[in-house]
Formats: structure tokens, C-alpha cells, sequence
């Protein structure tokens, strides 16, 4: 196998857009009032003797504008330590100090504010940008330093932990803690999510969200659903947003004889069969923890997960990806069992050779291709440990070695991330 690699920058229109958003939000003008330039807000801390009045004045900024900034429903109420945002302040001046929060679909400063109990026109001053300003979605959107986040008005549903941002290729978990035991409905990214009851707590369950490795990296809307007491939906909704992975490119010559299981209609037809088994989610849970690494730490990565793979000189396409972790090994290796699960595929396969699948339930499976021999059968509950077969060079390969693949709920993720640290 020969093989070369150079940077992959999947850049796509949302970042085009979000530069030329930025610029745009540097600057803007306000059909109500005035509006500052992002970085032109300082902050002074209220002195002895001080009056809302004299700030104004020695500022040059309306007594209404510091008010209406600052919130105070009482301009006379200022005390001594008191910061204020002092709008189109000048460089002596310290810049105030802010945090980021992200825009909802069809937020605008108005709706910001009114979620964080700011006045509107804090944040028009803090960002440079009108109340009435439609925010894409994702968006940053400058809050006072120390600003917390609403409390959750989600029924009996009093926390949901999902991450911020995920990397193309990874998996989220995503984590809902209830009042009651409750049955909870969720989707992200246009996929269904299972959730799972903790064994510890049954008041808390998880979800896994995995992200495709071509998924365009966007603001995608996580929705969580459950039926109220009185029969009615409830309905919750966040953005998590998708970053562009950092993956490699890599040319794979082919044997002439390997060539011809590219052909579409061989490689389609094997997936249609083997999606239809790794799409299921599992009543039971039989993995537990971080997952074993399947094959020695002597036997080194030779070409990792998410590689944009060329074959024999064809183009550098989109759609072909490394679903899995290869790991060069000589023939007869053994190959184990990273955590428990039941044997769903043992069996020659045209394109991914004598292979093995393992579901440890509720929607994870792993995969293990182009084995020299298969010991295990379908039915056969694994333990960690077990082995599963031995390294070979079957099906579409060039070289003795093991393919392992990890999917969550039929998306082919980066296994690496289930090890332990």
C-alpha cells in the first residue's frame, strides 16, 4: 500500500458567512438610537460623591443612555463600588469585562435579553448591533461578565447536560435529570436519540450523539419532548454546534483482483445488509465504561479514523471516508473483545472480508473486518477479553491487519475516543 496525506480544510458557506456576519455586526446603526462599536463599552466603578448626573456628564453620554444601559429603574440609586458600562467610552477606560452566550433560531437582542433579565439596550451597546437585528443561529452574542445561565423551565425536568460544540467524527453524550421517572423523547441532528436509565440514579438518563464525519459543521437543534401529567407535550430545545474535524487524505493502490469489490453495486448492496443490523438500538445495555483496545498496544495505527481515502488514483471524493481504526498487525493475531456484548455477525462478507460484529446494546456496535478466522458465532454472548477472531488480509485489504469500527445508532464514530485515557 502506498500512501500520501496532506491537510484536509473542509471549510464550508457557514463560515463564509459567519466572517461576513462578523463584519457586519462590528458596525451597525439603530433605527431607535444609537449604537456603539463592539469594544467601545468601558467600565467605571462609582466613586464617593458621585451622581448618575455628573458620570453623564463627564463621560458625554445622556443620563437616560447610562440608565437605560446600566438598568436602573432609579437613577438615583448608585452606590459607592457600583460598576457601571459606560457606552463609547474612550481608552482611559478599562473594556468591560464580558462572557458569550449563543443565539436560538429566530432570536433577536430583544428575545436575549429578555431570556437573561438584561435591558435591551446593555446588550445593543455590548454588541454593536440593533434590537431588532435577526441573529443566525450559533450566533456569539456578548453578555455582562458573571452573566448565569436561565434557570431550565422544562416541567419536571430540572437539568439537561449536552455539550456546547462537537468535533465531526465524535460522539456527545447527552444527560436529563427528572423529578419523577419520566419517558423522554429526543432529536438531534435529524436522528432519534435513545436514552438510557442510569443504574445509579433513576431519576437520570443518557444519550449518545454521535456526528457523522462529513456532517457540515453548523448549529444543529437538540429537542427534547416528554407528556405532562395533564396529557400535554412539553417541548425543550438548544443548539449544539458541529466543528470541522481535522483529518487526513490518503492513496490506497489497489491490486487488480481487489479492485473490482469497489464496484458499487457489491459495496452498496453489503451495507444496505449490515445497516439494517447496526441501525437497531437494544432494549439491553451490556457495555459498561471505557471500551479495551481490541488488539495489542504493540500493533501501531496505520491508518486512522475519518481519512479521506483516494483509491488507485481516482478523486479525492466526499463521500469516501475510513469508517474505522486500522491497526497493522501480522496474520494470526488475536483479535478481543473491547467490552461485553452479544455476536450479531460472524461471517465471510465480500468487502470487509471474514468479519465480526458485536452489539453491546442500546445502539453501539462494533465492527471487525478482514480476519483470517472467525471464533466466535452469532447468538454468543462475549465478554471483555474474549477473542473474537485472528488478523488477516480478507476482502478488500492490501496488507494483514484489523479494521475495528465503532457506530452509534448506524453512524460510523471514532472508536478511539471509547478507550480509556
Amino acid at each position: 500500500m502506498r500512501s500520501t496525506f496532506a491537510k484536509v480544510k473542509p471549510w464550508t458557506l457557514l463560515v463564509l458567512i459567519s466572517v461576513w456576519a462578523a463584519l457586519v455586526w462590528g458596525f451597525s446603526v439603530s433605527m431607535s438610537g444609537s449604537v456603539y462599536a463592539q469594544g467601545d463599552v468601558g467600565s467605571y466603578t462609582v466613586q464617593s460623591g458621585d451622581t448618575l448626573f455628573l458620570i453623564a456628564q463627564r463621560f458625554g453620554v445622556a443620563v437616560d443612555t447610562l440608565a437605560a444601559v446600566n438598568n436602573l429603574a432609579d437613577p438615583s440609586l448608585i452606590s459607592v463600588g457600583q460598576i457601571l458600562l459606560i457606552p463609547g467610552a474612550d481608552a482611559a477606560l478599562d473594556s468591560a469585562a464580558t462572557t458569550r452566550a449563543q443565539a436560538r433560531p429566530g432570536d433577536t437582542l430583544d428575545r436575549v435579553a429578555l431570556r437573561y433579565g438584561l435591558a435591551p439596550e446593555l446588550l445593543t451597546t455590548l454588541n454593536g448591533i440593533s434590537l431588532t437585528t435577526r441573529l443566525f443561529p450559533g450566533q456569539p452574542i456578548l453578555l455582562p461578565a458573571g452573566t448565569t445561565e436561565p434557570a431550565l423551565r422544562f416541567g419536571v425536568i430540572d437539568q439537561v447536560m449536552a455539550p456546547d460544540t462537537l468535533i465531526q467524527g465524535r460522539t456527545g453524550r447527552l444527560e436529563v435529570h427528572s423529578q419523577r421517572p419520566l419517558a423522554v423523547a429526543a432529536t438531534w441532528s435529524d436522528r432519534t436519540l435513545a436514552f438510557t436509565q442510569l443504574l445509579t440514579d433513576s431519576l437520570q438518563q443518557f444519550a449518545l450523539l454521535p456526528v457523522h464525519p462529513l456532517q457540515e459543521p453548523a448549529a444543529y437543534t437538540l429537542t427534547l419532548t416528554y407528556t405532562a401529567a395533564n396529557g400535554l407535550p412539553l417541548v425543550h430545545r438548544q443548539l449544539i454546534n458541529v466543528a470541522p474535524g481535522d483529518y487526513i487524505s490518503q492513496l490506497i493502490d489497489l491490486p487488480d483482483d481487489k479492485g473490482k469489490l469497489l464496484a458499487t453495486d457489491t459495496s452498496e448492496a453489503e451495507f444496505t445488509k449490515l445497516n439494517a443490523i447496526w441501525s437497531q438500538v437494544s432494549p439491553t445495555l451490556w457495555w459498561t465504561g471505557s471500551f479495551a483496545r481490541p488488539i495489542g498496544p504493540e500493533y501501531a495505527t496505520t491508518s486512522p479514523y475519518g481519512t479521506r481515502r483516494n483509491y488507485s488514483g481516482g478523486d479525492y471524493s466526499s463521500a469516501s471516508y475510513h469508517s474505522g481504526q486500522d491497526f497493522g498487525a501480522p496474520e494470526g493475531v488475536p483479535i478481543l473483545a473491547p467490552n461485553p456484548g452479544i455476536i450479531v455477525v460472524a461471517e465471510p462478507l465480500q468487502v470487509r472480508g471474514n468479519a465480526v460484529i458485536i452489539d453491546h446494546g442500546r445502539g453501539i456496535f462494533t465492527g471487525y473486518w478482514h480476519l483470517s478466522e472467525i471464533k466466535v458465532a452469532v447468538g454468543q454472548l462475549v465478554n471483555t477479553g474474549d477473542v473474537l477472531g485472528l488478523v488477516g488480509t480478507t476482502g478488500l485489504s492490501t496488507g494483514a491487519h484489523l479494521h475495528w469500527e465503532l457506530r452509534v445508532y448506524g453512524i460510523a464514530v471514532d472508536p478511539m475516543q471509547f478507550l480509556a485515557p
